[in-house]
C-alpha cells in the first residue's frame, strides 16, 4: 500500500474528529449502541459468534495503532477475538477481553477504546447488530466466561458423522485390540496430573491421547468429566457424545447419556 502523505493524515484526522467526536491526540472514548441498536442481552454468546462471522467480513477499513487508515483484505475468527488482515500491514489481533467499550457512531462506524472498524455507508443495520454482537462478547470475556467463536461454529453434527463412520469397523470387532504403548503413556500422564491437581494438563493429555487413537472411549469419557468440572460444559458435552457413540452398550451409558442432557442444558443457559 503506497505511504499516505502527510497532509492527508492530517484531513483525515479532521474528518474524524469532527464525524466521531473525539480529539485527534486521544483514542476514541468507548461509545454506547444508540437507542434502537439490537440489545446485546436478547441472544445467546453463539448466536453472537454467527453474527460476528456474517458480519465482520463487511467491514472495510480499520483505524488502529499508527493512527492511519488500512484497507480490510481479509478478516478471521481467533479463540480469543477476530483479526484482520491489512494491506501492507501485519495482521491486527483484537481480543474480547481487551474491548472496553463498543458503539455506533455515524451509523456506520463501530467504534471501542482499541480502534475504529469502518462500514460502508448503506450498511447502518448491519453495523449495529455487529456493535451488538462485540458487546455481548466483550461482556462475556471480562466477566469470565469463555467465548471462542472458533468452537461455537463448528458442525458438531458433521464431525461426530465423520467420527461414527470413522469408527464403525473397530466397533464391529467382536475382540478389541489393545492400545499402543504412546496411548498408554498418555494415560499415565494424565493420570498423574490429576493426582497433582492439574486438570488443565490432564485433559490436554487425555485430547492426545484420543487423537492417537479415535477409539479410545475411556479418553473420551474422562476428558468430558474434567471439562465438567472446569464448567466448560459445550466440550464436556461434545466429549462425552464420543463416548457414547463408541460404547452405546456399556454399563454406564444411560449415565452417562443423563449428563450429556445436563450438560447440554448447563451450555445452552450459558449461551443466553
Amino acid at each position: 500500500m503506497k505511504t499516505v502523505k502527510a497532509r492527508w493524515v492530517a484531513a483525515i484526522w479532521i474528518m474524524v474528529g469532527v464525524s466521531c467526536g473525539f480529539i485527534l491526540a486521544q483514542k476514541p472514548a468507548p461509545a454506547h449502541p444508540p437507542a434502537d441498536a439490537p440489545d446485546a442481552n436478547s441472544f445467546s454468546d453463539q448466536e453472537a459468534c454467527n453474527r460476528m462471522k456474517d458480519l465482520l467480513p463487511l467491514a472495510q477499513s480499520y483505524l488502529g495503532e499508527g493512527r492511519s487508515s488500512q484497507k480490510i483484505t481479509g478478516v478471521r475468527l481467533t479463540s480469543a477475538g477476530f483479526a484482520l488482515s491489512l494491506a501492507g500491514k501485519p495482521d491486527s489481533l483484537i481480543r474480547y477481553s481487551d474491548v472496553q467499550g463498543v458503539g455506533v457512531k455515524a451509523g456506520y462506524v463501530v467504534h471501542w477504546s482499541e480502534g475504529i472498524l469502518w462500514f460502508p455507508k448503506e450498511r447502518v443495520e448491519e453495523s449495529g447488530r455487529f456493535s451488538a454482537a462485540l458487546s455481548r462478547l466483550s461482556d462475556a470475556a471480562h466477566g469470565g466466561r469463555s467465548c471462542d467463536c472458533t468452537r461455537y461454529l463448528v458442525d458438531t453434527k458433521a464431525e461426530l458423522d465423520a467420527f461414527t463412520q470413522k469408527t464403525a469397523e473397530w466397533r464391529a470387532l467382536t475382540s478389541k485390540p489393545t492400545f499402543s504403548d504412546e496411548v498408554i503413556k498418555k494415560r499415565l500422564l494424565a493420570e498423574d496430573a490429576i493426582e497433582h491437581k492439574n486438570l488443565q494438563a490432564a485433559v490436554g493429555y487425555y485430547e492426545a491421547g484420543v487423537a492417537l487413537d479415535p477409539t479410545w472411549a475411556q479418553g473420551w469419557y474422562n476428558a468430558a468429566l474434567i471439562y465438567a468440572e472446569q464448567q466448560d460444559y459445550f466440550d464436556a458435552a461434545f466429549y462425552m457424545k464420543h463416548y457414547l457413540i463408541l460404547q452405546p452398550e456399556a454399563p454406564d451409558a444411560p449415565a452417562a447419556k443423563e449428563k450429556l442432557l445436563l450438560w447440554q442444558a448447563k451450555a445452552e443457559e450459558a449461551g443466553k
